[in-house]
């Protein structure tokens, strides 16, 4: 009997102990912050920020925009070269056609005007070769932008200074 008592006692030890313990953790872990927790604890080190780590950010942003520009300028620069040589070829060929026009609509044409005439077809020719070649020359410049991932606006100078 005795054994029998002391083991309930024991067991009731052990019950209210794992209790206890169970209540502990439950209260433990049930236990919120707020904000003014957060501003309770606070360090004041804590709003500072390294003003050379600001700067070199800074510095870093400068360098990448100033970078951005200088590449903007460069592929808009290139692709104007290779657009005023289009133009140029182009007005060659209007410019030869329209002399061409009015030396053949000569109703008697002479030695000399066929001789011109003659001329001028070969300079149309070379001049249409020109545009070609310009023409090309542009969708080469094109493409080596495409590949290298350069917006197409960059080609047409369309972006904010």
């Amino acid at each position: 009997m005795l054994l029998r008592a002391i083991f309930i006692l024991f067991s009731i030890y052990v019950v209210g102990l794992l209790t206890t313990t169970v209540a502990a953790q439950q209260q433990h872990s049930t236990q919120y912050f707020s904000n003014e927790d957060i501003e309770k604890y606070k360090n004041p080190s804590d709003n500072k920020t390294p003003k050379t780590k600001t700067r070199a950010v800074e510095t870093k942003k400068r360098a990448e925009k100033t970078k951005e520009q200088k590449g903007k300028e460069y592929w808009c620069k290139r692709a104007t070269e290779y657009k005023k040589k289009i133009e140029k070829a182009q007005e060659d060929i209007e410019e030869t056609e329209k002399k061409l026009a009015e030396i053949e609509g000569n109703p008697l044409p002479d030695a000399r005007s066929k001789k011109a005439i003659k001329q001028l077809h070969n300079k149309l020719k070379k001049s249409k070769k020109h545009l070609r070649d310009a023409e090309r020359e542009l969708s080469d410049f094109e493409d080596e932008a495409y590949r290298k991932g350069i917006p197409p606006g960059w080609l047409r100078c369309q972006f904010d200074w």
